[in-house]
Parts: C-alpha cells; sequence; structure tokens
C-alpha cells in the first residue's frame, strides 16, 4: 500500500479541511515540537483505514465540533483506491464508511462500499490483507508501545505473524485439499456401497440359474401340454 493523499477535517488538531499530497515522496520525515499533530498524521491513516487510532472515536474529534471526517487515496497493486470514513457525535451519534476504487475509463471513483461498515471493513482488510492489529505490529509502531509485539500472548503472535507472511494462503489451500479428501471419501464410501449390492447380487448367481433352468423345465412342460390339447382340439373338431 503507497499512500497518494490524505484529507483530515476536525481530526484531532487539524481543524477544517486539511490535505497532505504524498505523491512523489518516496521518503519522508515529520518532525517538530510535541503536540504539532505529527502522530495526528499517522492515527489519521490508521483511522480512515481501520476506524482505529489512539483513542476513541469521539474524542479524536476536534475539541469543540460534532463531526470529523478522514479520506485516504492509496495505491495498492495496479490499482487506485479511497477509503472515506465520517464520524458524528450529534445525538446518539453516527459513523460512515466508504470505500471506492478508481476507473480509469471514466476518471471517477468506483464504489465498492458493502451493505454495512462491518462488511466494507471486511472488504478493505482483504485487500490489505491485514487487519489494524497486524499493521501496528509490523509496518507501524505506535507511539510508547514498541515492543506490542512482544508482549503479546503466543497464540496472537502467530496470528499475526501469519497474516504478515501471508500463511493465511496456506491455511486456505489446506482447507480445499481437507474439503476435496473429504467429498472423494464419501463418493468412495457411495461406490463401495453400489460395489457390495452388485457382489451381493453376483453371489446369487447359482440360485438365480437354478430358478431359470425350473423355469425353463416349467414352459418346455407346458409347450408340451399345449401341442397335446391341440391334438385332441383337431380329433374332436373332425
Amino acid at each position: 500500500m503507497i499512500p497518494q493523499k490524505l484529507v483530515m477535517e476536525n481530526f484531532m488538531c487539524y481543524r477544517g479541511p486539511v490535505t497532505l499530497d504524498f505523491r512523489g515522496v518516496r521518503l519522508a520525515c515529520l518532525s517538530g515540537d510535541n503536540g504539532h499533530g505529527k502522530s495526528a498524521i499517522l492515527d489519521a491513516i490508521t483511522w480512515a483505514l481501520w476506524g482505529k487510532a489512539r483513542a476513541r472515536d469521539d474524542e479524536l474529534i476536534h475539541l469543540g465540533l460534532q463531526e470529523m471526517r478522514v479520506e485516504l487515496e492509496f495505491l495498492l497493486g495496479h490499482n487506485r483506491y479511497r477509503v472515506i470514513r465520517m464520524r458524528s457525535k450529534a445525538g446518539r451519534g453516527r459513523s460512515e464508511l466508504q470505500f471506492q476504487v478508481w476507473d480509469p475509463k471514466r476518471s471517477t471513483f468506483h464504489p465498492l462500499t458493502g451493505s454495512s461498515i462491518t462488511k466494507t471493513q471486511a472488504r478493505i482488510n482483504s485487500l490489505l490483507r491485514m487487519d489494524y492489529e497486524t499493521f501496528i505490529n509490523s509496518a507501524f509502531l505506535l507511539q510508547g508501545r514498541a515492543n506490542e509485539f512482544t508482549t503479546k500472548q503466543p497464540a496472537e503472535r502467530k496470528r499475526i505473524l501469519g497474516e504478515i507472511l501471508g500463511l493465511e494462503l496456506y491455511d486456505r489451500l489446506e482447507q480445499r485439499a481437507k474439503d476435496k479428501i473429504r467429498a472423494k471419501e464419501n463418493e468412495e464410501a457411495t461406490l463401495n456401497g453400489h460395489l457390495e449390492r452388485i457382489e451381493a447380487e453376483l453371489r446369487k448367481e447359482p440360485e438365480y440359474t437354478a430358478q431359470f433352468q425350473e423355469a425353463k423345465q416349467w414352459v418346455e412342460e407346458v409347450q408340451e401340454q399345449l401341442k397335446v390339447a391341440e391334438g385332441e382340439y383337431e380329433r374332436v373338431v373332425e
């Protein structure tokens, strides 16, 4: 993921729309006094992508205001994407998340937003192939929490490393192989059932042969009786 543009509106110390254009920037260093908004830029990126930062949503809104908005454009692969996340604390509070991809043919962004924030977030996570926890334990270290990864439980460290290394692909392949094996085993069981029934019928061959011979003999006897009856009938008629 390569950030292209970040727009912050009423986010933390940034009041009003503030745009940062990262295009053409290959390496950047943020410097300045404490409280001048350096970390807020990074918080804005994580909040736009995952809805998470160092504070709760309503605490991220600029002091004295009711709503905030962060827009992030980034490149991934051969596509350009845009995520727009908004939060209002007016009334009961309201959140909104939009996910879009650039359509070069129409020169506009095409919506990828799901039917809910949860589904939209799942699409973003799937595209990035990581969630917030993976991000802050790999590409981005939170201020004062550089040991975040080492303090986690072994199972959580394993999960994070798996996402970083893309091991979930092998998990999916393993599950797919297990599903195919299970399907083949079911198919084999069905075929074995058919085979057992066929073998059972074949074992009855002597019985069927005997019944056939009896039936054949009975037919021959009936035919002989029929001939006798026909002869008697002809004599009576004459």
